[in-house]
């Protein structure tokens, strides 16, 4: 199991030799399922990830000026028949997804890594598509950013009806229909 080194990642990223890595945590339920880019397990984030190697394809990540939600999609390929298994009976959409970039280095012929990775990517996961052929099965995910959530509309209103929906007896929004058109008489009478 790797540890963690304590250099300073940025100096690491301007060396004349990098060795990058990717992970991802995906928020399966009661399981989380974490992986990374290389071979043995590595701890970071309080969580174990296992080595998947080249069995793991992370799309590009786009970055954008603008407030905009960009996804990106995740390919596993060669998984386990148990993990298949356990994927295909949860409800994937809306599970939480975190992808993380690291670097690698060498310390007493041991592999380190080099501070804590960086979350680069936050999401949810909007689809999940399983190849199977006779040799291998082969996962894609394609995973929403957080953002995705601003561009939603509003389910809810200010009404009497969805107050009583989340707290039933509750009477704070009973005369607000009847405020539409009252005219309200505000202070005291008329000066002269």
């Amino acid at each position: 199991m790797a540890r963690t080194l304590g250099t300073d990642f940025s100096a690491q990223l301007d060396s004349s030799t990098i060795r990058p890595f990717y992970a991802i945590s995906f928020a399966f339920s009661p399981n989380r399922l974490n992986l990374w880019s290389g071979y043995d397990d590595v701890f970071f984030d309080s969580k174990t990830f296992v080595g998947s190697g080249n069995l793991l394809e992370i799309s590009n990540l786009e970055e954008t000026p603008d407030i905009k939600a960009t996804g990106m999609s995740v390919k596993l390929s060669g998984i386990d028949s148990n993990i298949l298994s356990e994927v295909l009976t949860e409800d994937v959409q809306g599970i939480t997804a975190e992808i993380f970039f690291g670097v690698l280095a060498t310390a007493d012929n041991e592999t380190v890594i080099v501070n804590d990775p960086y979350k680069i990517f936050d999401g949810f996961i909007d689809t999940m598509v399983i190849q199977e052929s006779a040799e291998t099965s082969t996962i894609t995910v394609t995973i929403e950013n957080k953002l995705i959530t601003l561009e939603r509309a509003l389910s809810k209103r200010y009404t009497d009806q969805d107050q009583k929906q989340t707290f039933p007896g509750d009477k704070g929004l009973e005369f607000v229909d009847d405020l539409q058109n009252k005219v309200l008489a505000w202070g005291g009478g008329t000066r002269s």
